[in-house]
């Protein structure tokens, strides 16, 4: 190609006259295209076309119009001698300038449109007067009225779009409160009226050059590029680098609403004057843009806090790509997506090279407007979140305004909030002429803690400080937390140890100490039957000579124990202890061939059982068989003599096993020493004493019985046992409760719901966890008098090693899991680096200290990879990968998030069940509700919900499922909700999931036609704005699930008011999404109206002739 006044080699031998009819052609054809991509001025009419990034902010302002989402205040303390007059004509020669600042904007059927009014003859400057004496009430009085200022909406069909006031605190001293509607401006505008307005102010014309076009003729000009076929090969661009792009799923610290609110806060922090000098150094050495550097730790830090490495940020380009609107007040710039992978740990270095790849890509295709891109690619979206992306970061250059003189005044910037969030999180780097970096942050306060940001922002900058210095270590080296945060995460936030008089002790021998305190006080109780200390002691002492005499049981040996509830169990269990054996509990509910590979894999000694049982055992295994005569003698007349030994608190005292996720149980081998360290810890956090009663709920082959018996039995209180069909029955449980007067129990949240709190004065402390519950259970069950606890444990830490004390009756949310108990530490870890993650970030639970099992018996490898080295402790330690995910909160205190490996995602968005359970028993009539997920980890994955009904009580899923739609965000109302007369229970009283029934084929939400005249009306209107056809319209479709944008639902509105001659606000389609539900809403509408007509008929056709003169003449 050849440029103006050259020649190419293929035209050197033609003719002069022929040269010069080509040269000719050439220059007409470059003048013509250069015409066709010129910005010309088009003739003012009363309706002007919008640009897209005028037309999509619009539809998003007529979601909210009353908030100040889109307000661009700024404000400036003028010192020195204002002349209001200089003031005032500066700043109609600003708004006489720029078209943008006297435009406003109406619509027609949906569609916006513009109108410019005519240039002021003057411009009204409000003054108030706040001269006085200085102090606090005047400073409260400025920051009322500037806020006041700064958030009042802004009426875009009347106008006006820029609102001025100055408030007068001294004859020297000023306040002027600048605010402008976002439609009309951006960050690069703000320069352009600063600076403006210190040239007009006390001249005529400032000496500024004459503007050739205004921002409705650049709006023209769009219009034509975006309905020919230039921008297809930009758009094709986005849609392959957008395919399949992910929510970024940021944790947040409260849960997304329903409906959002757009109420936010801002932070601001200047980085060092050094760090930003190493950075544009950095910049120039590597030829890279100061962008991509600071999205590379950006996004260093995203990837740290979510666990992805596919991110998609948005990223604010001021939009100016023709020389003809860089002098323009008005609303340019372009939303550009910036995906980038952080995938394979890459050099800070290495990720800056994407980041500038991506960068580049993102500007070479930069000319499609977001609003278009949106509409093109049509993602899925979600009501309350933004499309495409859900966290923006940008680079502002030069924008940010700094002192400058207006006259002989000085002027300095005022901060100031509007009290909004656009999105999740908007992160921008201001760099000032002078060179300075600031950080400014607007974050959603509905999601997320001041202090949370104040971290992200403190990781941000530390994240850039190491980059700088060493740009090739890998992105996951970098250290996001400060010394005293990993101090608090490592140490803070766990209790120092603990050093007491029974650590030392085999866990019989703490009973044993009880039982010579006082021999006659009760141990056990069981239907009615009792045993003292003392005939616990003696009874299991004489079992124990046998078991070692007979079947050579001794330290780490172990021995079965299979009976059925009752005074036995806590015998046998204490005669295998005092033998020197571990106990092997058996289950007498589970198959024989489990049994038997429980017992083989143990190498069991022996078991002890009963006759109605020992048939369930294989014919080769020794056994004790209680209730047979022979042994029933033998024990009889067995001495009492205490045994001796050479068993120490390293030896096991019980093995249990757990299902993993393999299927193949695991035994998880338990010392002496582990199960005192629980004992003592649960006497201290439960007060328990001599006294009293505790409930034996647990399955006994469960570890939590070891609480149960063992709480009591190690502390002088006595274990209050009851048969299966008692515990599960919710009448006769409370009855045992009531008769035994039980004082201290472990119960799960499905069976406590059953229960009634009111006619239970003796029960003091309540241990609850195994699983999640609401908060509504706590605040129901606790009381000043009553302790509520919830627990957390695995059983490879011996029952329980972390607990939150609920605070009575206060909770708004589920309560979280707590602390560590003494002795024992819990870190919130990096599951792959080890690391400590940031306070309110996931990270996986790992636990130490004294409460660690030995390890998974038989194997080493599974022990090897579950029970790791500590590295925040003393050589030799361990810690336990628990497989959960938790996360700290700001008090210190855990919350559980779930399994890592049952993490619900749906469409890219992390979901918490336990949020969705707590809306639906939150619900009118519903006593428990459990959620799960059907088709995990694929594109059809959808979540189905069980609700059981309160006794006497019936359910309607869909009222059901439609009050959910009031209350969470769209992608967390279950597909399916299915009424069940019961939840499922594992013996032990949980949920157990894999028995919910399965949704039947077919049962998804099947076609029902639109059912009445407004219900058909509608879902005519959508066929003509979505497309779609017809008849697969359906009562129960939502307009979004259909393919509905905002834009389309601004366009909605405005056929429901030309169709039922009503108006709706934008929102109640968001609120509303489902046809039948908005059909409703619009027969509602209808009604009220109807009535209204009705009672005006009424009061007219009561009014005499001459009043009926008058008021006519008034209405004309």
């Amino acid at each position: 190609m050849t440029g103006p006044g050259e020649t190419s080699t293929g035209t050197a031998s033609l003719s002069d006259i022929k040269r010069a009819l080509l040269d000719a052609k050439l220059a007409r054809q470059r003048a013509e295209a250069a015409e066709r991509n010129r910005i010309a001025p088009v003739p003012r009419t009363d309706r002007l076309q919008v640009s897209d990034q005028q037309r999509h902010l619009w539809t998003l302002h007529q979601l909210a119009p009353e908030q100040p989402v889109y307000n661009v205040p700024f404000v400036l303390r003028l010192r020195g001698a204002l002349d209001t007059g200089a003031l005032a004509g500066a700043l109609r020669g600003l708004v006489a300038r720029h078209e943008a600042l006297r435009t406003r904007f109406g619509s027609e059927h949906g569609v916006p449109y513009q109108s410019v009014d005519a240039a002021p003859a003057a411009w009204p400057l409000p003054v108030t007067d706040l001269s006085g004496p200085a102090g606090a009430d005047r400073d409260d009085r400025v920051r009322t009225l500037v806020e006041s200022h700064a958030r009042a909406p802004f009426d875009l069909e009347n106008g006006p779009v820029f609102r001025t006031h100055l408030l007068r605190l001294a004859a020297d001293e000023h306040i002027l409160v600048l605010c402008l509607h976002h439609i009309v401006t951006d960050g690069w505008s703000v320069g352009i009226v600063t600076q403006e307005l210190a040239a007009l102010y006390g001249a005529e014309d400032g000496d500024l050059p004459d503007l050739a076009v205004q921002p409705a003729d650049h709006a023209a000009w769009q219009r034509r590029r975006l309905s020919g076929d230039g921008l297809r090969t930009q758009i094709d661009y986005w849609r392959t680098t957008l395919a399949g792009v992910p929510a970024i799923d940021f944790p947040t610290d409260r849960p997304r609403p329903s409906q959002p609110t757009w109420k936010g806060a801002e932070l601001e922090l200047d980085l060092p004057a050094g760090l930003g000098a190493a950075l544009r150094a950095w910049t120039r050495d590597e030829r890279v843009s100061l962008l991509a550097v600071l999205q590379a730790g950006f996004l260093t830090v995203l990837s740290r806090y979510t666990g992805e490495h596919d991110l998609a940020l948005g990223s604010v380009f001021s939009g100016r790509t023709r020389s003809e609107v860089e002098p323009l007040v008005g609303f340019f710039a372009n939303t550009l997506v910036l995906r980038t992978s952080t995938a394979g740990d890459p050099t800070f270095r290495e990720l800056v090279t994407r980041c500038q790849r991506t960068v580049l890509g993102a500007m070479e295709h930069q000319d499609v407007p977001f609003g278009t891109l949106v509409e093109e690619l049509r993602p899925e979206r979600t009501p309350g979140r933004n499309p495409l992306f859900q966290i923006s970061f940008t680079l502002l250059t030069g924008a940010m305004v700094g002192e400058f003189g207006l006259g002989e005044l000085a002027v300095e910037p005022v901060p100031v909030e509007n009290g909004t969030a656009r999105f999740d999180l908007a992160f921008q780097v201001d760099e000032a002429t002078d060179g300075r970096l600031r950080v400014w942050l607007e974050y959603s306060t509905e999601l997320f803690e001041r202090g949370r940001m104040e971290r992200l922002v403190g990781h941000f900058r530390s994240v850039l400080e190491q980059a700088v210095t060493d740009p090739d270590a890998r992105i996951g080296s970098l250290e996001l937390l400060t010394a005293d945060e990993r101090e608090q995460l490592v140490s803070g936030w766990n209790p120092p140890p603990v050093a007491r008089a029974e650590d030392g002790l085999l866990l019989h021998e703490v009973v044993e100490r009880w039982a010579a305190a006082d021999g006659s006080a009760p141990a056990a109780r069981f239907e009615g039957t009792e045993l003292s200390y003392g005939e616990l002691d003696a009874t299991a002492t004489r079992l124990a000579h046998v078991l070692r005499a007979d079947f050579g049981v001794g330290p780490d040996a172990v021995v079965g124990v299979l009976l059925d509830r009752g005074l036995d169990l806590p015998v046998a269990q204490l005669g295998v202890l005092k033998a020197g054996g571990a106990w092997l509990p058996l289950d007498p509910q589970h198959p024989t061939e489990r049994l038997a590979s429980y017992l083989s894999d143990a190498r069991a000694a022996a078991v002890v059982t009963t006759r109605a049982l020992a048939a369930a055992l294989p014919a080769d295994v020794p056994r004790l068989v209680l209730d047979d005569p022979a042994p029933r003698e033998r024990l009889a007349r067995t001495p009492e003599t205490p045994l001796t030994g050479n068993t120490d608190p390293d030896h096991l005292a019980y093995i249990i096993y757990t299902s993993g996720s393999t299927g193949a149980p695991k035994g998880v081998m338990v010392s002496h020493g582990a199960a005192v360290n629980f004992v003592l810890n649960a006497r201290e956090l439960f007060g328990i004493r001599p006294g009293d009663r505790l409930l034996q709920f647990a399955n006994p082959a469960f570890d939590v019985s070891v609480f149960d018996f063992y709480g009591a039995l190690g502390s002088g209180a006595a274990v209050v046992g009851a048969s299966r069909e008692t515990l599960l029955d919710p009448d006769a449980l409370q009855e045992l409760l009531v008769r035994e007067r039980v004082s201290v129990a472990d119960v799960p949240p499905a069976v406590l719901r059953l229960l009634d709190p009111g006619s239970l004065p003796d029960l003091r402390a309540l241990f609850v966890g195994l699983e999640a519950f609401p908060a509504e259970l706590v605040n129901r069950w606790s009381s000043e008098k009553r302790e509520f606890h919830n627990g957390y444990g695995p059983t490879e830490a011996t029952v329980a090693c972390v607990d939150y004390l609920c605070p009575p009756g206060g909770l708004s949310a589920s309560p979280p899991i707590g602390r560590a108990m003494a002795n024992h530490r819990a870190y919130v870890l990096n599951a792959e680096t080890f690391e400590p993650v940031p306070v309110g970030v996931p990270g996986e639970l790992f636990v130490a200290g004294a409460g660690l099992a030995r390890g998974y018996l038989n194997r080493p490898d599974l022990t090897a990879e579950r029970f790791v080295p500590d590295p925040f402790s003393g050589s030799g330690e361990r810690m336990y990968r628990t497989g959960d995910v938790v996360r700290w909160r700001e008090d210190g205190n855990l919350e559980f998030l779930g399994r890592a490996d049952r993490q619900i995602k749906i469409r890219g968005l992390r979901i918490e069940p336990g949020e969705i359970e707590h809306a639906l028993t939150t619900s009118p009539g519903v006593a428990q509700a459990v959620v799960t997920v059907d088709r995990p980890g694929t594109p059809e994955a959808r979540l189905i919900a069980y609700a059981v009904a309160e006794a006497g009580r019936s359910l309607d899923a869909d009222a059901l499922r439609t009050g959910l739609m009031d209350r969470l965000p769209q992608h967390m109302v279950p597909a399916r909700l299915m009424t069940l007369d019961a939840l499922p229970l594992t013996p032990n009283g949980k949920v157990d999931h894999a028995r919910l029934p399965a949704p039947q084929e077919g049962s998804a939400r099947v076609h029902v036609a639109p059912r009445d005249a407004t219900e058909r009306d509608l879902a005519g209107i959508w066929h003509g704005l979505l497309d779609v056809p017809l008849e697969s319209i359906g009562a129960h479709d939502g307009f979004f699930d259909l393919g509905g944008n905002s834009l389309q639902a601004t366009r909605l509105i405005s056929r429901i008011r030309d169709t039922f001659h009503i108006t709706l606000e934008p929102r109640l389609l968001f609120a509303h999404p489902v046809l039948k539900d908005l059909a409703a809403r619009i027969g509602e509408e209808l009604t009220a109206a109807a009535a209204e007509e009705t009672d005006l008929e009424a009061e007219i056709a009561g009014l005499s002739e001459e009043e009926l003169d008058r008021l006519l003449s008034e209405e004309a």
